[in-house]
């Protein structure tokens, strides 16, 4: 059972980086969901710095601390944390964007978070009745592979979106080269020949 314990904490910690890093890193799109749910002013500006960072500091409590109460209590909290958003979306006047995970993603805050709570619970539960025996160095080590796992998750969907945004780019590109049959043709609609 601690092998289920290291790979749901590794798992959690894994989805818990890139959630903290693309928040900081994708701070206006953090702020627009925000806005969104109706959270604005000091909330706000406390809230995209506070979110991130205890998603970083929970996810390394769980490889570097994995004894310790604390990172399990943490994904409980912020399980109901994000359910609570889900909720707050659903009573708004339109869809929020999830910046969960980044700017990247299209989803919508909703029903998704709420569902996900029970699963954020039975996570912690597990983590904290059986916690990793590993040692901090090897929690070092855990930590690499996850924060290189979560850059190579992240790195495929740079690529997906510079793939799809490529036919975008073409498109531009072929609107804005001008033929020669388009401005004969502007010639004779503007009265020239």
């Amino acid at each position: 059972m601690t092998v289920l314990s290291a790979l749901v904490a590794s798992v959690i910690a894994g989805v818990l980086i890139v959630g903290g890093t693309e928040k900081f890193r994708s701070g206006a799109s953090f702020a627009g969901t925000l806005t969104g749910l109706g959270i604005t002013g000091y909330p706000q500006a406390f809230l995209r710095i506070a979110v991130p960072s205890a998603e970083l500091a929970i996810a390394a409590g769980l490889i570097l601390a994995p004894a310790a109460s604390w990172p399990a209590a943490g994904v409980a909290v912020l399980g109901l944390c994000f359910a609570a958003a889900g909720l707050l979306s659903l009573r708004a006047d339109h869809p929020v964007a999830c910046s969960c995970l980044g700017a990247a993603t299209n989803a919508l805050l909703g029903w998704r978070q709420v569902a996900l709570l029970p699963l954020w619970i039975a996570a912690a539960v597990l983590i904290h009745q059986m916690p990793v025996p590993w040692p901090a160095s090897q929690g070092l080590q855990v930590l690499a592979l996850v924060v290189t796992a979560s850059a190579g998750l992240h790195a495929v969907k740079v690529i997906r979106a510079w793939r799809d945004d490529s036919a975008h780019r073409k498109a531009i590109e072929e609107a804005s080269t001008l033929k020669p049959d388009m401005v004969q043709g502007l010639h004779l609609i503007g009265g020239k020949q």
